[in-house]
């Protein structure tokens, strides 16, 4: 079934850089605190003063609430509209990459064009094209077409199973672990099966390579299992 409309096209009165900002304020926010606007700056290669008035003018339109010193953080209205946009960025990242064999860069790129252009009927067409993908390729969850993120139940990878498979999320280690998981296929959004499980290690086998890695490293690997109930 084809979702619901979403959009509504109110998105579409919401200027290409205000619906910047609000994705980019969903995909950097952590819980309940504010986003500092030095983080936001950085992210989006802007100066300072030039994210404070756009903050100030998002929250006069009731889309975000801006704490001086502070930061910023998302209405409610605010969330569902980059939701909107977060939903067709990442079904087209999906798609970009799985049907025409783009990398995540080169996806993540070209999707930050198509987010403002796709409208309700395409964005829900190509959710059904794709079997209705809970991530992207970077394992970012996609919001459904009533603009709810998922709950996603995260867990470290030394916690499952011979068997189970899943995904990566993110892992948070020194740039020598980073390059050997990188060269070894363990990166965010990479699909992977637990092959074996012992008291000291974890074998882990991915599309092309098979990997060993010791249990205080997997510890560090947040990841999502595969729903296997379906």
């Amino acid at each position: 079934m084809v979702g619901t409309n979403m959009g509504k096209g109110s998105e579409q009165r919401l200027s290409e850089s205000m619906q910047m900002y609000l994705v980019t304020i969903a995909r950097l926010a952590t819980g309940e605190e504010p986003l500092p606007l030095s983080q936001l700056a950085q992210e989006l290669a802007i100066s300072p003063i030039s994210v404070n008035e756009m903050c100030r003018k998002l929250q006069a339109e009731g889309l975000v609430i801006y704490r001086p010193y502070k930061g910023v953080s998302l209405t409610e209205e605010g969330q569902r509209r980059a939701c909107y946009v977060l939903r067709r960025h990442r079904l087209w990242e999906v798609f970009l990459v799985e049907k025409l064999g783009l990398d995540a860069a080169a996806a993540h790129d070209a999707a930050c064009d198509l987010e403002h252009t796709t409208p309700d009927v395409v964005a829900d067409r190509l959710d059904v094209y794709l079997g209705y993908p809970k991530v992207n390729p970077l394992g970012e969850p996609i919001p459904n077409a009533r603009g709810d993120i998922p709950a996603r139940n995260l867990c470290a990878l030394s916690a499952l199973p011979a068997g189970q498979g899943g995904h990566v999320v993110r892992y948070d280690v020194d740039e020598a672990t980073g390059s050997f998981l990188l060269d070894h296929g363990v990166q965010p959004g990479a699909r992977f099966t637990v092959a074996a499980a012992a008291s000291e290690s974890v074998l882990v086998k991915l599309a092309s390579t098979e990997v060993s890695l010791c249990r205080t490293l997997a510890d560090t690997i947040q990841v999502e299992r595969e729903d296997t109930s379906q």
